[in-house]
């Protein structure tokens, strides 16, 4: 052993944590340490598909789950009576290389990847080559010392990762070396060497307590974004600070408020306002207070709002209020050098401090600005989509002088995964659309009160298209030899991967059907550029590309609606539409809801089975109406329930 040189003894239980996954490092990489376990690990069958790892292992390297089918973070299992190797991901966790071997003293391991495929050194000698995975793309981990899985026993030392693949005489001739940290190609030497298998790695909570609350309390949301890494034995709901206030607790009896109610969108998009603009109405029909902030003068969803609403300008008031200076001010004084020490500690890189600075920014200034619209208005409720890109205003709500209630309502799918955290931190009561959707959010830690309730935006848009009947019918799709008009709905860019795969189904599907016209809708996050490759071989035509227009006109005018999973595909079949979606196995099942396709051959045929027979078309229909219930509860009279029920709160106060 060389002088100087930082043992650390792991006694089964001990983390050191610098990233789940190393996403610089993938398919090709090196792991090199000297070791000495105190320990046997389960010796598994090697395999590329199975979950064999997940009992009876001594991760020295605990392997990342990437949570996606075919990406994996890599693992390594020393015991002294072998080494294995694992990938891991959703369902998936194989040993990929296996060796029995007795380890009893201090023993130099090299596990090098190349091309996705594990080679096992010894001593600098070669042992033994794994399997290839059956993975895309391969991560290296950097949490050291084992989780929920399986923890390490014994002493490591000398660990390195490097980038790329080294070779037998570089590993032999170097193995007895202590480097400087500045080699070439090593990606994780000093970092280990300098950390505490004690101290800060082990025990997020100890880091935490160290700062204020806006740090603590928005931890959750820093994973989310990627700001910081995720801690694989931190519960969140340790931390996932809601807010406190309680439906049966909540009294407004005091002189303090002024108003009765304040719309926020939080998160806006035009099409979002069909989800406030009706209960404000309801609410100001109501004779209360109503006040509405909006985020676009041009909306053409304005002229649907009562003229008894109090309509405010959020341009308009943050320069009153001079927001910007002020945030920037208080951003400077009173949280900067606790978000440089945090980041220190974290060990964060140059790119997630410039995130985490950007992310407190926003978080300055979402604070001031709601603290000072909180004070002007006084309103006893808030009703708004969510807050999660602006945790400042969370914080505004919670802190008020006195209670202020915050509804938010449903906006979009709910991820089906229990693990994922939801959108709806900071609510005291959640709006859903309809049972599934609640069946979906009760899995979430920290889960918030929910209420079923319907979908307002639907029903306005029902409203406004009402007078149409023909629209609202069941009879032939096209007449008179008409063209079929198709809809595809694309739920992200056409460049991400499952989403493109879709899309290649469907114009494969096409090219076998006559007489139509295809519409494509992009998602509000795409752009034109994303269909650039599309364009250029002529598979589509940029006149056929739609992204800022009104999606309820397109599937107005639309026969068939066709696409995967989104809320669009949802709305359009309670719109009566007839929906097909392409499933092939690329996204949640969960949201499998209507008729589908997997190969081009069977979309081809739906669609024209659709064109052809009536009797298909009206089963068609009455199976997605069996569905609707499940997903938007009773549509017709949402935003009167949602009135109803804020109305009911707030005068059982001042009755």
């Amino acid at each position: 052993m060389m002088i100087g040189e930082r043992i650390f003894t792991f006694k089964g239980k001990e983390q050191i944590i610098i990233s789940p996954l190393l996403k610089d490092l993938k398919n090709t990489f090196t792991y090199e340490f000297w070791i000495k376990p105190s320990a046997s690990h389960q010796i598994d069958c090697e395999a590329v598909r199975g979950s064999s790892g997940i009992r009876g292992q001594r991760y020295v390297v605990f392997p990342g789950n990437t949570r996606l089918v075919n990406e994996a973070g890599i693992g390594i299992s020393v015991g002294y009576n072998g080494i294995s190797v694992y990938e891991h991901s959703v369902n998936h966790l194989p040993a990929t290389l296996v060796h029995r071997v007795s380890i009893i003293n201090w023993t130099h391991i090299a596990v090098i990847y190349k091309n996705k495929i594990p080679s096992l050194y010894i001593n600098g000698e070669f042992v033994k080559k794994g399997l290839a995975s059956a993975k895309e793309t391969l991560y290296a981990s950097a949490v050291f010392g084992g989780a929920g899985y399986g923890y390490f026993k014994g002493e490591l030392r000398e660990l390195k990762i490097w980038s790329y693949a080294r070779t037998p005489a570089e590993i032999k001739e170097e193995m007895n070396k202590s480097l400087t940290g500045s080699e070439a190609g090593l990606y994780i030497y000093n970092e280990l060497k300098n950390n505490r298998i004690d101290g800060t790695r082990k025990n997020i909570e100890t880091i935490l307590n160290k700062y204020p609350v806006f740090i603590k309390e928005n931890m959750d949301l820093l994973y989310r974004w990627g700001i910081v890494n995720q801690n694989p034995g931190l519960d969140l709901q340790d931390i996932n600070i809601n807010s406190s206030s309680i439906l049966e607790t909540c009294t407004f009896q005091n002189e303090w408020y002024l108003s009765d109610v304040l719309f926020m969108f939080g998160c806006y998009r035009k099409d979002y306002e069909l989800l406030l603009f009706p209960v404000a109405n309801r609410l100001a029909e109501k004779d209360l207070s109503v006040n509405v902030l909006i985020h676009d003068k041009s909306s053409p969803n304005l002229s649907m709002l009562s003229k008894k609403v109090n309509v405010l300008y959020y341009d308009q008031l943050s320069r009153g209020y001079n927001t910007h200076n002020e945030a920037n001010k208080y951003f400077s004084s009173k949280m900067l050098t606790d978000i440089d020490k945090f980041g220190h500690e974290m060990r964060l890189n140059s790119s997630q401090v410039k995130r985490l600075k950007v992310f407190y920014q926003q978080y300055a200034f979402d604070k001031l600005f709601t603290t000072k619209l909180l004070e002007k208005l006084r309103p006893k409720c808030i009703y708004g989509i969510h807050f999660i890109i602006n945790p400042g205003c969370i914080h505004a709500i919670k802190v008020a002088k006195f209670p202020i209630f915050c509804f938010l309502i449903q906006h979009g799918l709910i991820s089906v995964k229990s693990t994922d955290t939801h959108d709806f931190k900071g609510a005291d009561q959640v709006f859903l659309w309809g049972d599934f959707f609640e069946s979906l959010l009760m899995k979430k830690v920290n889960a918030p009160y929910i209420k079923v309730i319907g979908n307002p935006k639907i029903e306005q848009i029902k409203l406004d298209l009402i007078a149409n009947s023909d629209w609202l019918s069941n009879e032939k799709l096209t007449k008179n030899n008409a063209p079929l008009k198709i809809l595809y709905i694309l739920n992200a860019s056409p460049n991400q991967k499952y989403s493109g795969q879709n899309l290649s189904l469907f114009l494969k599907s096409i090219t076998q059907i006559k007489n139509i016209e295809v519409i494509y809708k992009l998602h509000p996050n795409t752009s034109l550029d994303d269909c650039k490759r599309y364009i250029e071989q002529g598979l589509i035509k940029q006149s056929q590309i739609m992204r800022d227009v009104n999606i309820y006109d397109l599937i107005k005018n639309a026969d068939i609606i066709v696409g995967d999973f989104s809320t669009s595909m949802f709305e359009s079949a309670a719109l009566n539409k007839p929906v097909i979606q392409i499933y092939q196995s690329n996204y949640p099942e969960e949201f499998l809801k209507f008729t589908y396709a997997t190969t081009s051959k069977e979309l081809t045929t739906t669609i024209n089975r659709l064109k052809r027979d009536q009797k298909y078309l009206n089963d068609l229909m009455e199976d997605q109406q069996k569905n609707l219930f499940n997903l938007f509860h009773d549509i017709d009279g949402s935003s009167e329930r949602i009135a109803a029920y804020i109305d009911t709160l707030i005068r059982s106060d001042k009755e």
